[in-house]
């Protein structure tokens, strides 16, 4: 194989001399017209006729920075004068392409439901276009009702697959993740890359991992990601009370942000504004504060935060490592001494996987997506208007400045939730990625389906980058 070929081409029309060279990738041309792209950086797929190569361009705008500017689609037309070089050409660039080792088959879940009700939409005008430009095989599917997609996943033949993406908010790819997880050969099917298409209200995993790759978080960016075929680990949270588990991938909640996240639901119609509107003229007009129990076991350089805890456990828990992963286990009744805790009043306790709790919500600018850690954020009391203007700071992450949150990085985490304090209503939401798993009496909604209790303990360990996701990084 040659490392480079040079030939005068016809480029859009244009006489020009081009280049490619296999080992980097590059292709670039002079003469009538100048160009350049790089085929792993630039190029969604390529189609062919008989003298011509049509290259499906995603590039950025000359000089621009990703973070700054769109990607631009667009064609370029190579037109060639004898069908050996044509050949050549062809040849060169489609195994340059296939050495990447992109996704040719995918399944995609498509949530009708997911915020505003746009999934639909974003899936026929940007992903649907951008797969069959790189030559992608589609298989889609669309949720018909609450943990579909998981039932979905639990019996699906995933060697027919490359990887599975979901058009939605974060729920349905944590159902995913819950699927996969549930299925008898979950050791492999927890390999399976997931990817993740912002369409709902909160797309705080989709925000996460396009913002460290310094990506606009949008749909396009998104389906790029899981063409390019890049993953990376992620770390899994295993919430479990009694015989429930439930796998978690982006945060658990308790206390204001719950409240806001589910009891804002009644204004889903508002989109993402609807959060905005609950929070600042409802939540914090009547600030409530919650009664309960929290013990965590701190990663290093937070030991000496809380107190130290070594009383008796109300079920068997404590944190062994095995390997890359954390496990809840029991030792004689009681804590380890590397144990902490807190009780009494909380306004918010909150327990974040990725740095970003929704797409304007940067909550947690300290998370990494596998370092076996939670990062554990502590709110207990707050004066109401500089709570509002602390949930104004959290759009950039400068919240965790402020003297009234405590923050901590925690290896496992254990907590037992009480009712409002100064209520005859208990309340009170256990919300895991945007669900709720339990519900105080009182609290609004029918609990009969939730997954857990709300009182008794729930226990959290996490499993250090078990699962894949399709990464622009």
């Amino acid at each position: 194989m040659e490392e480079t070929i040079q030939e005068e081409v016809l480029i859009d029309n244009l006489r020009v001399k081009a280049s490619f060279s296999s080992s980097s990738g590059l292709l670039k041309w002079t003469g009538q017209g100048n160009g350049s792209l790089i085929l792993e950086k630039d190029l969604l797929g390529i189609s062919t006729g008989p003298l011509t190569i049509t290259l499906h361009a995603f590039q950025l705008p000359n000089n621009a920075c990703c973070g700054d500017s769109q990607r631009l689609r667009r064609d370029i037309v190579i037109d060639f004068d004898l069908p050996a070089s044509h050949n050549l050409w062809h040849n060169e660039i489609q195994n340059c392409l296939n050495s990447y080792g992109r996704p040719k088959r995918l399944l995609l879940l498509v949530n009708p439901f997911s915020g505003k009700k746009g999934a639909q939409s974003v899936y026929k005008a940007v992903v649907e276009p951008l797969l069959k430009a790189a030559g992608i095989h589609i298989t889609l599917r669309e949720t018909k009702f609450q943990r579909h997609a998981e039932e979905l996943v639990k019996s699906l033949n995933l060697t027919q697959f490359d990887g599975i993406v979901c058009v939605s908010g974060d729920g349905i790819l944590v159902e995913v993740l819950n699927g996969l997880m549930k299925r008898e050969d979950w050791e492999q099917a927890i390999k399976t890359p997931l990817g993740i298409v912002p369409a709902g209200t909160g797309n705080g995993m989709a925000k996460s991992l396009l913002d460290a790759a310094g990506e606009p978080c949008d749909a396009s960016n998104a389906t790029f990601a899981v063409i390019r075929g890049h993953t990376q680990s992620l770390d899994v949270a295993k919430v479990v009370q009694g015989n429930v588990i439930f796998h978690s991938l982006l945060l658990l909640t308790w206390g204001f942000i719950a409240d806001v996240d589910i009891e804002s639901e009644k204004f889903r119609w508002l989109g993402s504004l609807r959060l905005d509107f609950y929070q600042t003229l409802l939540r914090i007009m009547w600030l409530r504060h919650y009664d309960g129990k929290l013990a965590y076991l701190p990663a290093p350089g937070y030991e000496e935060t809380g107190r130290p805890y070594t009383g008796e456990l109300h079920s068997e828990a404590e944190v062994k490592s095995e390997g890359n992963h954390s496990d809840i286990r029991h030792k004689n009744g009681k804590y380890t001494s590397d144990w902490r805790y807190m009780d009494g009043a909380f306004i918010m306790v909150s327990l974040q996987n990725v740095p970003w709790a929704s797409q304007d919500f940067l909550a947690a600018p300290f998370a990494k997506f596998s370092d076996g850690c939670l990062d554990m954020i502590i709110l207990r009391d707050c004066p109401q208007w500089t709570l509002l203007n602390l949930l104004m700071t959290m759009q950039n992450g400068n919240s965790v400045k402020s003297k009234y949150l405590e923050y901590v990085k925690v290896k496992a985490f254990r907590l037992s939730p009480g009712g409002r304090i100064g209520s005859d209503v208990q309340g009170g939401y256990i919300d895991l990625d945007g669900e709720v798993v339990a519900r105080g009496v009182g609290a609004e909604g029918d609990g009969s389906k939730d997954l857990m209790l709300y009182g008794p303990t729930i226990d959290v360990s996490i499993l250090r980058g078990l699962a894949t996701v399709f990464s622009p990084v």
